[in-house]
């Protein structure tokens, strides 16, 4: 697990755009069930909307993957920032739903829309890699980069056996897009991540490339469930252990933390493990009710529609940004403004 704090800039996220979420196909809970199940049923109609607390979701259309969701949110940035183009340093593309997997698809974004002086790369660590891509950030701006972009997109969706409702009632599809610049009055008060390669199989898609076309199993691209017996009680260990181990790492309480972005992956455990830290209720950002689990978009969607409630992060104020997903991989940064 690599566990730091020895940071001597920290960052700002100037701005978090999304991608288009109008020009996607709206899913309610009975539209997912009805199409699991063939019918509405009651019972876990009521569990997905009363206990997982999910109402809605948006899925990529047919003719949609995470390239074009990363291309609507990145457009939408560069328009609201044209300076971009010329002075990102580096574009980092985060997600596991890369639809050209022999592509480094963020050269392609930054050629397409014209970006000049960037360095660019793929990241894929399960819901944990627009953190990882945050972390990544952080060391190049020690060694004097200035700004830089971060794109995070997935389609859960699109490997997905519909029928297997276990994955199709939590998941969305999303991307988004962020401008990231060095930032001195910003301190690193600490810094984790981590993977427990046991759990890998819990959730992954065995499916390789090229695709054999003559014995082509399309089974094998969706979402496989290989769950060990702890697998879930896994999942809460890392979610409680890695927030932990980052307030540890940054010498603070949760009562110190102010704003608490999190991936989620229902809509109730965030407020759960928080509380149990010592985090106020009022400090956790959430969207889950709105568009379910994205993946690694997730934390900066919830990030970008807490900064439209202003929810503003003033001087002496402490940040955590937090994602645990199946892997299992957790990443972390917390950071606090100075006064």
């Amino acid at each position: 697990m690599f566990n730091a704090k020895n940071y001597k800039t920290g960052l700002t996220i100037d701005n978090v755009e999304t991608c288009d979420f109008e020009s996607m196909q709206e899913m309610s809970n009975e539209d997912i069930l009805k199409m699991g199940r063939g019918e509405e049923d009651q019972r876990l109609l009521s569990f997905v909307t009363k206990k997982m607390k999910i109402e809605k979701r948006y899925w990529a259309t047919k003719d949609q993957d995470a390239l074009d969701l990363s291309r609507q949110a990145l457009k939408k940035l560069v328009e609201t920032d044209p300076t971009l183009l010329e002075e990102a340093e580096f574009l980092i593309l985060a997600g596991i739903s890369n639809p050209m997997p022999t592509v480094c698809t963020s050269a392609l974004l930054a050629g397409e829309l014209g970006f000049k002086n960037t360095s660019c790369w793929d990241i894929k660590s399960g819901c944990s890699t627009g953190v990882l891509a945050l972390i990544q950030a952080l060391d190049w701006f020690q060694n004097g980069a200035k700004k830089g972009v971060i794109v995070c997109a997935e389609t859960f969706s699109k490997f997905t056996n519909k029928e297997i409702l276990q994955m199709a009632v939590s998941i969305g599809d999303g991307a988004s897009a962020m401008s990231v610049s060095a930032d001195e009055n910003v301190e690193v008060l600490g810094v984790v991540h981590g993977t427990d390669a046991e759990y890998l199989k819990t959730m992954y898609v065995p499916g390789k490339y090229p695709i054999d076309t003559d014995n082509h199993d399309p089974s094998q691209y969706f979402f496989h469930f290989a769950q060990k017996t702890d697998s879930l009680e896994k999942m809460a260990y890392y979610w409680s252990k890695s927030l932990e181990d980052l307030l540890e790492t940054s010498k603070i309480e949760g009562s110190d933390v102010d704003h608490y972005i999190s991936h989620q992956v229902d809509g109730s455990k965030n407020l759960l493990f928080a509380k149990s830290k010592g985090i106020d209720d009022n400090a956790v950002a959430l969207n889950f009710t709105q568009y379910g689990n994205m993946g690694c978009p997730t934390i900066f969607i919830n990030y970008h529609f807490w900064l439209k409630n202003e929810k503003k992060v003033k001087p002496g104020e402490t940040l955590i940004y937090h994602a645990v997903g199946g892997g299992l991989s957790w990443a972390g940064v917390c950071l606090r403004r100075r006064g």
